[in-house]
C-alpha cells in the first residue's frame, strides 16, 4: 500500500513539474474562494461560472478574491494532503496557477511604471471596485471609509487598509499604497489613487485589486 501511494505521489509530482506535459487538458478560469499552501503546493477552492471545486498546483502567491487560470492535468478522488491534514473528496491537479487578466496584459515595464492619474478620481464603494476591477484598471478612483490597518515601509511604501462596509468576506477591504502620505488607524478618510489589478509583488504579495499612488484626506 505504501509503495502504491509513493508511486501515485511521484506521478503527480512529475506532472506538476512538467508544465509542457503533452496531455494537459482544458483551460479554466475561476475566482478564488479559499486558499492554502503546504508541502510545496497551493490548494485553491475556485468558482468557475457557479461551479465550485478544489485545485492544487505548484506553490503560488494567490489570495482570496483573485481570478486565476489553469489547465487540467489529473483529477484525484479522496486525496489526502498531509501538509494540510485534510482529505479532499475530489481535487484537480493543474500544471500551474496563473493570474488571469483581460484580453491583453500590460508589459512588465508598464506594470512597474509609476501610477499617474490622467483625470479626477471617481468615487466608488469597495464592492463596486471589485466588481468592475478590470473596467476600472488604470483609472483614478476614490473610496471613503475607515482605516483598519496601516503598515509602514513595506517595499518602500505605506500600505493603508480601508473598509467602507460593503463587499463580502475577502473582498471587503481595499489597500491603498503611498510613498509620501498616510492615515491613522481608526480615522475616516477619503483615499484616492490609481487602480491596479492582478498585481504580483513577489514574496507572497499578490492582489487582485490594489490602489497605488494614493493620497488621503479627512
Amino acid at each position: 500500500m505504501r509503495c502504491a501511494k509513493l508511486f501515485i505521489t511521484t506521478i503527480i509530482a512529475v506532472l506538476l513539474l512538467n508544465a509542457s506535459y503533452a496531455f494537459a487538458g482544458p483551460q479554466h478560469t475561476g475566482v478564488v474562494l479559499e486558499a492554502a499552501s503546504g508541502g510545496g503546493y497551493t490548494y485553491l477552492k475556485v468558482d468557475e461560472n457557479g461551479e465550485t471545486f478544489w485545485i492544487a498546483g505548484p506553490e503560488a502567491p494567490v489570495s482570496t478574491g483573485a481570478t486565476v487560470s489553469f489547465s487540467e492535468q489529473i483529477w484525484m478522488p479522496n486525496f489526502t494532503s498531509k501538509a494540510l491534514n485534510r482529505t479532499f473528496e475530489k481535487i484537480l491537479f493543474v500544471d500551474g496557477i496563473y493570474a488571469a487578466s483581460p484580453e491583453t496584459s500590460p508589459s512588465a515595464e508598464a506594470q512597474d511604471a509609476p501610477a499617474k492619474p490622467a483625470q479626477p478620481a471617481t468615487a466608488y464603494t469597495i464592492k463596486e471596485i471589485y466588481t468592475k476591477r478590470y473596467e476600472l484598471s488604470g483609472q483614478p478612483v476614490k473610496v471613503r471609509g475607515n482605516v483598519v490597518k496601516v503598515s509602514e515601509n513595506i517595499m518602500g511604501k505605506t500600505w493603508v487598509h480601508i473598509k467602507d462596509g460593503t463587499g463580502n468576506e475577502g473582498r471587503d477591504t481595499l489597500i491603498f499604497l503611498s510613498k509620501g502620505d498616510s492615515a491613522a488607524v481608526g480615522s475616516v478618510v477619503t483615499a484616492e489613487g490609481v487602480l491596479e489589478t492582478d498585481k504580483n509583488f513577489g514574496f507572497g504579495y499578490f492582489y487582485s485589486v490594489i490602489v497605488d499612488g494614493s493620497t488621503f484626506s479627512e
